[in-house]
């Protein structure tokens, strides 16, 4: 009976819709001085949400209502054109010849209002960057991810290094806040969050994000970042801005071969993408695009120096002598050097320190249908496969607890092999009833899938099989799927209130999401013999028990209100407020006001006022698993422990005091100027200040021991049945954060000679700590848990882990058939903090990467470009605090963990893989 009524809805807006009649625009883009078609122009329709671009012949095609339109040309490079166009009853052709000059690019975007008016990146009321294609492939980079990193002083992301599941999808910020803290937009519609949840020490430790490479590079038009606070526009994470990425749908065809590696000889890399876009009808066009990368992993780690077949790090025994033991030690080290020796055991590569090694496969569909003269179907589907391999810590054979000597009598290095799937497909239709009511239904179903295959592995508890014993592991898999359906109006009352314009858009929205923890095989789990104190489940990843196993869902009721207008020309506001009710925590209201007001032509002031939300993701609330994590002991360096993290509801959480989780709250100011210096020049300078109230994090680890709390975690965790569980950490509302930051944004246009010279100066500087008190247990003293719960590790994980400040300087320049893109990338400095220990907090200076690459146009449709990241092969700073224990001297102050870390792994600025070389070659047919 539903899909009834809702056929019979899209049949009457159908026919409404049909009332009037639209005739098309169209034309080519040429270089007034070479007459080359120009593709990717940008093309906007002044109080319409009608756009497009050039496709590769530099064509397009726009279809209008009959009567006067203002359409807007606009391309890097060139002096944007602006022409008056009216429609009657035939086909318009407007041919447009784009002079190259000095006149700035001010993108026009379309993330962060629903108004129809022609805004510029410097007219908007909230900070926006533009990215397009062209800059995304110039940075060098093959994924997403490492693209936006190059070129968006405001974005962070970092590839991580054995971090379990995290080694595989690179976990993106925003000003230094959380990776669930952004919200993504795909064509302007939400997308769904990754399965995976982090959970080993990363940045975003316990946050769940999104896996922006996913989406398939060659398909991409462009990509928006809003630096601001939009819960009031887009639901909940939006609180330290949105990404939405924008994929292409004009015709002709396009690909990209991309191949490189890094000075040191690994890390290989091959990208290639193809697009394709054909026109449907007169009115309609369909683009498809296939993206296939390949990525090598890298090694930086360092010659191990600990014990392999003897423990010679032993600790001294009651009545035992200084000078006996330390001769004990020395006795032990010699038989172990011996054993080295004669197995020919590899001390340099036991380790893997670096990329994991990643096949993507993506594919992309999209495009538009026109239906009747004003009403358009739109429809979007993004399929991915990647196939992932890292590594944990190496088992070696004197780790007796961990290994079985008959099947591995030289140790392993197990292995993590990852799967996922991730699809997504939107449907949707809108169009303009009556006069300048703009509606809009559309409905998003996307999921995304992640399993986990151990190989090179054991469950050291089946040391009874001997070699039988098992090597490879199902251990399980998480999925999360959603659905979002939502339904808009909008109409500019401006000509009827006699203002330039008052856009009114509403809407409502309803979203389903499922969290899915599927058990892996029993072997994978389970401790066969528990009296033997050795490790149950399989070796780096135990796999999620029956016990673990959820398929939840909750669902989120929306409605939301927009207001812009341009009450004078010099006067721009905004205001939006959003409702949204979860099925299992309860609503909240989210507002917003912002105002810009043009004092002249080169100088704006603009501000907001907002409080946004962030809703505990499904994963944290339902999230559970034991796994194998490696923690830093006084005097015994990094050794393994089996640790549990349990749900926020369960009775292991009620034991240890955790409360139920609720919505992370926050409120958002911010003021800015943005400026047109010259004609040539825009200047753009935003402050802000986020403060985000009962900030979720994944507390620290409560561990058995002998001391009174260790004994008293003992005593907590066998009372809940979780015998084999050596540490519990969970979910919980901590602390208040604040972060402060700025913003610049300088860009120019300058004529070199006979050539063009595009030089923008980019930065961002943020600081984010940690206001008052954190919360701590319901039940426990809270001087003995409460640094356990939010402990010295995790605060700087909040405040240090990112770079505080990050500044990049590029140069494109053109002249005719040849380009050269330099740019120098300022990380800030970095640090990372100790449980415990003061004396292991390590701090790592600023740096500087010089990238640099040139083109060369060798024909219409080739053209050949050879570069480098990191030119000068700039490393991070090495790890100071490396006082490893050796035979004769037991002191450890070491984070090198015996030397294998030579860099963090924890806090990491660019990464550690040093300069890298390519070269690539783009076809335009």
């Amino acid at each position: 009976m539903r899909k009834s009524y809702s056929f019979l809805l899209l049949g009457l807006l159908y026919f409404i819709s049909g009332v009037a009649m639209a005739q098309s625009l169209r034309g080519r883009v040429t270089d007034a001085q070479t007459g080359e078609a120009l593709p990717g122009v940008t093309i906007a329709v002044a109080n319409t949400t009608t756009g497009t671009t050039t496709d590769t012949r530099g064509d397009y095609t726009l279809s209008l209502t009959n009567g006067p339109h203002q359409v807007q040309f606009s391309f890097i490079g060139y002096n944007t054109q602006i022409r008056q166009v009216t429609i009657n009853n035939n086909d318009v052709t407007l041919n447009i010849a784009l002079a190259s000059g000095t006149q700035t690019l001010t993108d026009v975007v379309i993330v962060g209002s629903r108004s129809t008016q022609i805004r510029s990146n410097v007219e908007t009321v909230a900070p926006i960057d533009v990215i397009s294609v062209r800059e995304l492939q110039a940075s060098g980079q093959i994924e997403p991810t490492q693209m936006m990193n190059m070129v968006a002083p405001s974005f962070n992301s970092a590839r991580q290094s054995l971090a379990d599941g995290t080694d595989h999808i690179d976990p993106a910020t925003l000003r230094g806040l959380g990776p669930d803290q952004v919200l993504v937009l795909l064509n302007g519609k939400r997308r769904h969050n990754q399965a995976l949840i982090n959970v080993n020490g990363t940045v975003g430790r316990g946050s769940v994000g999104t896996d922006l490479n996913t989406i398939p590079v060659a398909g991409i038009e462009r990509i928006e970042v809003l630096r601001e606070g939009a819960s009031s526009q887009y639901g909940s994470d939006a609180i330290a801005g949105v990404v939405n990425v924008v994929m292409k749908k004009d015709t002709g065809t396009t690909a990209n071969l991309h191949v490189g590696q890094f000075y040191e000889g690994d890390g290989a890399n091959a990208q290639l993408g193809v697009y394709h876009g054909i026109k449907v009808g007169s009115k309609g066009s369909i683009g498809l695009a296939a993206d296939v990368r390949f990525r090598e992993g890298t090694n930086r780690a360092g010659r191990y120096t600990g014990p392999v077949y003897q423990n010679w790090n032993v600790s001294q025994q009651a009545n035992e002598s200084t000078d006996a033991w330390l001769a004990r030690r020395q006795n032990l080290y010699n038989q172990d050097q011996t054993l080295i020796t004669q197995n020919n055991f590899n001390l340099e590569n036991n380790l893997l320190v670096g990329n994991s090694d990643v096949n993507n496969f993506g594919g992309m569909l999209n495009g538009n249908l026109k239906i009747s003269p004003k009403t358009e179907v739109y429809f979007t589907g993004v399929l991915n496969y990647r196939k992932g391999q890292a590594v944990g810590f190496y088992r070696y054979p004197y780790q007796t607890t961990q290994n079985i000597p008959e099947l591995y009598p030289n140790g392993f290095l197990p292995e993590i092999h990852s799967t996922l799937w991730d699809r997504s497909g939107l449907v949707g239709i809108g169009g303009e009833l009556g006069k300048g009511w703009r509606w809009d239904l559309s409905n998003v179903l996307g999921g995304n899938s992640f399993r986990f295959d151990i190989e090179n592995s054991l469950n050291a508890s089946q040391f009874a099989l001997k070699e039988a014993a098992p090597t490879e592991f199902y251990a399980g898999t998480v999925k999360f799927n959603q659905n979002t359906s939502d339904f808009g109006v909008s109409k500019d009352f401006g000509q009827q209130i006699g203002v330039q314009s008052f856009n009114v858009a509403g809407g409502v929205s309803y979203r389903l999401d499922n969290y899915q923890i599927l058990a892996g095989e029993e072997a994978s789990y389970r401790n066969y013999a528990p009296e033997s104190g050795r490790g149950g489940g399989a070796q780096v990843f135990p796999g999620f028990q029956p016990a673990n196993a959820v398929n939840e869902n909750r669902n989120v009721f929306a409605g939301y209100l927009d207001l812009e207008t341009d009450l004078t020309d010099k006067l721009l506001i905004n205001a939006a407020g959003r409702y949204e009710n979860y099925s299992d925590f309860g609503g909240n209201l989210a507002g917003k006001l912002s105002a810009r007001y043009k004092f002249a032509e080169f100088f704006s002031l603009r501000g907001t006022i907002a409080n946004g939300f962030r809703a505990p993701s499904i994963h944290q609330r339902y999230y559970s698993a034991i796994s194998t994590v490696f923690v830093s002991i006084p005097g015994q360096g990094l050794q393994p422990r089996q640790q549990g993290t349990f749900r926020n509801d369960s009775p292991v959480a009620e034991a240890f005091g955790i409360p139920s989780l609720k919505a992370e709250k926050s409120t958002n100011y911010s003021l800015g100027i943005t400026s047109q210096l010259l004609s040539n020049m825009t200047l753009t300078v935003d402050a802000y200040q986020i403060d985000i109230r009962d900030r979720i994090v994944l507390t620290g680890q409560f561990q058995r021991g002998t001391s009174p709390v260790g004994q008293q975690v003992s005593t907590l965790l066998d009372a809940a049945g979780q015998t084999d569980v050596q540490a519990a950490i969970f979910f919980t509302n901590a602390v208040n954060t604040r972060t402060q930051g700025l913003d610049v944004v300088l860009s120019g246009d300058y004529g070199v000679g006979a050539g063009t010279l595009t030089v923008t100066l980019a930065g961002n500087l943020n600081k984010t700590e940690v206001q008052g008190d954190p919360k701590v247990s319901e039940t426990l003293p809270t001087d003995v848990f409460g640094n356990i719960l939010f402990n010295r590790q995790e605060r700087g994980r909040l405040e240090w882990s990112q770079p505080r400040n990050k500044f990049t300087l590029g140069s494109i320049y053109r002249l005719g058939k040849f380009s050269s893109n330099l740019r120098f990338t300022r990380f800030g400095e970095v640090k990372t903090l100790d449980p415990n220990t003061e004396q292991l907090d390590e701090d790592f200076s600023p740096k500087v990467t010089t990238d640099l690459n040139v083109s060369y146009r060798l024909n219409k449709w080739l053209q050949i470009t050879l570069g480098g990241n990191n030119i000068f092969d700039v490393y991070p700073d090495k790890l100071e605090v490396v006082q490893y224990p050796t035979a004769t001297n037991p002191t450890s102050v070491d984070n090198s963990s015996f030397g294998r870390f030579i860099y963090s792994r924890t806090a990491t600025q660019f990464g550690f893989n040093g300069g890298y070389y390519y070269g690539s070659l783009a076809f335009n047919f």
